[in-house]
């Protein structure tokens, strides 16, 4: 009898251990998303995309609890992340501020998924203390600012809209070529320059430094378009889970609060 009733508690016992081991409690677990979990993403953007880009990768990390330092984000003119990327950068996405550059990567195959992303128009700024108020301004500023052209997309749209108004021969010695768009923001807020070339985006960023003196006619340069891509050899379920919620609605939403359209 003694012998029963002492296995019927130590089999009590055991039970309510198993149950006790069985029972986690949630709020002391690791609430981390573990899809994810000791991955980093790596994504090449146009350095004009910086302030919405950088939104949308913050909101993707708190939706997916991730950490800060998962996604990092690598901002530059497009066609020096290009060459990054040719020479091997461990970049998984790609978000250019040109098609022409992204076409390059594609013909070498090292690009996948492209597809557009956003769309940007090309404006003149000047300083705030500037009276100019249109493109036919630019012949009497002394120094302007311009994208390097082989480099930076709007350095090069900037040149097609001088070229159409016949003015590239003239304005050359008068350009100051800056590494990207941030930059030629910069030297017109600051005044180091008269104005220059920038997008829109950009110049409504920084609407309390600068002044929109005109919009570009669209006949004047190559449509402004931002493709995105797959970056091949370094694509993961990270990288196509990022690029779906970028270019998904949560993303759109954004990328409109900071003044980019949407392709149709």
């Amino acid at each position: 009898m003694k012998k029963r009733i002492v296995g019927i508690i130590v089999g009590l016992f055991v039970c309510g251990l198993l149950v006790g081991c069985g029972n986690t409690n949630p709020t002391t677990g690791d609430s981390k998303n573990q899809t994810f979990a000791n991955q980093t993403l790596t994504i090449s953007g146009a350095a004009s995309l910086k302030g919405a880009l950088t939104e949308i990768a913050d909101e993707y990390k708190k939706e997916k609890n991730l950490s800060d330092n998962q996604i990092v984000i690598n901002f530059a003119g497009s066609g020096t992340l290009r060459q990054q990327i040719e020479q091997g950068a461990p970049a998984s996405i790609f978000i250019s501020a040109d098609e022409k550059n992204m076409k390059m990567l594609e013909e070498k195959q090292l690009v996948s998924d492209v597809k557009p992303f956003v769309l940007n128009e090309l404006v003149l700024v000047v300083p705030k203390s500037s009276k100019a108020s249109s493109l036919q301004d630019i012949p009497t500023m002394n120094r302007f600012a311009l994208g390097e052209v082989a480099t930076v997309p709007a350095g090069r749209y900037g040149k097609q809209v001088l070229d159409h108004m016949n003015l590239w021969d003239t304005m050359q010695d008068k350009i100051v070529f800056a590494k990207d768009v941030k930059a030629v923001t910069a030297y017109v807020s600051q005044g180091a320059v008269d104005g220059g070339f920038i997008y829109k985006t950009d110049a409504l960023a920084a609407k309390d430094t600068v002044t929109i003196a005109a919009e570009t006619p669209a006949d004047s340069h190559d449509m402004v378009v931002y493709p995105i891509a797959l970056i091949t050899k370094n694509t993961t379920d990270f990288a196509k889970d990022f690029y779906d919620y970028a270019t998904g609605p949560k993303g759109k939403a954004i990328l409109e609060k900071y003044g980019f359209t949407m392709p149709q």
